[in-house]
């Protein structure tokens, strides 16, 4: 058996085991018949109740029809994708404005299942089957009763899925090379906690990196249904405000680089059809069936944490964001400029950005500026952090040179609003707030954490994180 280099000191580890706790294993009781002479093009899935909930939604699934794109970054090796696309909504029941989020429903490549489908020496994906269950177990609730597996692997199920400890134990007993098995049942045990943690959680090894290391591991499709975890809608913040434009929506969103040569399954997708669309514009040949392939089903999701402008525009508002998490406050000022342009009493607005390099990746730069130029923006402030020569300096420092602006506009009833992908810049931007109602506002300690917690109460101090 060849290993791979890099997994080869947990074959190892794995053999030297010599007594190993394995977890209570029971087997799927799900079985699989596949149904003869019967094909279709178009899949309707059949479930054993009701089709899987869509999380937090507001509306039905609207396939939208992708208008145009644009990259937002810099084409640069030191610079990640972040792309701009609008999608035709104009025949959708969607009602949006500034805040909101869509749910876009991904796919799994074609690539990727014909990887499971060729693995397992399956020919029948395209066929139709009929899944059944015993009296002790049960189909799990994401997986259609009876379909077909192309159509569940590729909209169904999430084959980038981490691999669960009592998956692994029940795919050893489908594997033919002993030092696999043995392998498969070490990361599953007690005993090799540690070397799942190492090899398997921390690396992101899902089922198609199994397959490739486990060469001898062909289960029955019943296990992998019955374990592989559901594909579940990606959320995207709305760019634009639906009072400006109801027809158009669009999004933003950077690709993914993950480990094992893969881009994030959404944004990777996205990317591909963006390029494509690109491709058939510039070839002047769109056709019926490119239409349908440039289409994305997504839906409106509930604004849970009332991520939206107060109702109130005379009070100050404060815009904390640092890449990608500039997207939903564009369609903030957009809003406000519509409101500004009917002769709304405007408070005050201070936008922090931070983002790498102005040159790489200042997202929305133009639009910014003149937002600031019509005075829809009081100010805006930037933070870059990797400009050459230059010391880092991120949105915390921005605001640390804005102390006392930022508490004389919380004192005068400011909204806070923070977005962005780093956790740590989160909590360090409540940290820096604190410190200003201590330092400017004369407050305690713990009065100006008492002052956060309330405003966070009253929903004005509102945070949309993603991780």
């Amino acid at each position: 058996m060849v290993v791979t280099y890099h997994y080869q000191d947990m074959f190892d580890e794995a053999l030297k085991a010599e007594c190993i706790t394995l977890p209570t294993w029971k087997d799927t009781g799900l079985k699989l018949e596949y149904l003869e002479n019967e094909t279709c093009d178009v899949i309707e899935p059949v479930y054993k109740d009701t089709p899987p909930v869509l999380p937090f939604a507001r509306s039905e699934i609207y396939q939208a029809q992708m208008l145009c794109s644009r990259r937002l970054t810099s084409v640069n090796a030191d610079c990640k994708p972040v792309y701009e696309v609008a999608f035709d909504v104009k025949e959708s029941n969607f009602e949006f404005k500034a805040g909101d989020t869509i749910g876009i429903l991904p796919q799994n490549s074609v690539e990727e299942v014909n990887t499971i489908l060729d693995h397992l020496g399956i020919t029948q994906g395209d066929q139709w089957y009929n899944l059944t269950s015993g009296s002790k177990a049960k189909v799990p609730a994401h997986v259609p009763v009876r379909s077909t597996l192309r159509h569940v692997l590729t909209h169904c199920v999430d084959l980038r899925g981490v691999i669960k400890k009592l998956f692994l134990l029940a795919l050893s007993k489908h594997t033919k090379c002993d030092t696999e098995r043995k392998t498969l049942e070490y990361l599953s045990s007690k005993e090799g906690s540690a070397a799942y943690t190492k090899h398997i959680l921390n690396r992101g090894i899902c089922i198609l990196d199994l397959f490739t290391i486990f060469k001898t591991c062909r289960p029955p499709i019943p296990i992998l249904l019955a374990n592989l975890p559901r594909l579940l809608p990606r959320p995207y913040s709305i760019v634009n405000s639906g009072l400006k434009d109801s027809n158009t929506l669009k999004i933003c969103f950077s690709v993914m680089e993950l480990d094992n040569n893969r881009k994030g399954l959404t944004t990777g997708w996205l990317e591909s059809k963006i390029i494509n669309y690109t491709f058939e514009n510039r070839m002047q040949n769109l056709s019926i069936t490119s239409d349908c392939l440039n289409r994305v089903p997504m839906y409106l999701r509930k604004n849970m944490a009332e991520f939206f402008l107060p109702c109130n525009t005379q009070k100050p508002l404060l815009l904390i964001a640092t890449g990608t998490g500039i997207a939903p406050f564009i369609g903030f000022l957009e809003e406000r400029q519509k409101l500004k342009s009917e002769n709304s009493e405007m408070g005050e607005l201070w936008l922090f950005f931070g983002c790498r390099d102005p040159n790489l990746d200042y997202l929305y730069q133009e639009e910014l500026e003149q937002f600031e130029d019509n005075l829809t923006l009081t100010k805006l402030i930037t933070a870059f952090s990797r400009i050459h020569k230059e010391e880092a300096r991120h949105v915390q420092d921005a605001l640390n040179e804005n102390g006392g602006d930022v508490a004389r506009l919380i004192d005068q009833g400011a909204s806070v609003f923070v977005c962005g992908e780093a956790k740590t810049m989160v909590a360090q931007v409540k940290d820096c707030i604190t410190s200003y109602l201590v330092e400017y506002s004369g407050k305690t300690q713990e009065e100006a954490k008492q002052c956060i917690a309330q405003m966070e109460k009253d929903k004005r101090y509102v945070v949309d994180l993603w991780s």
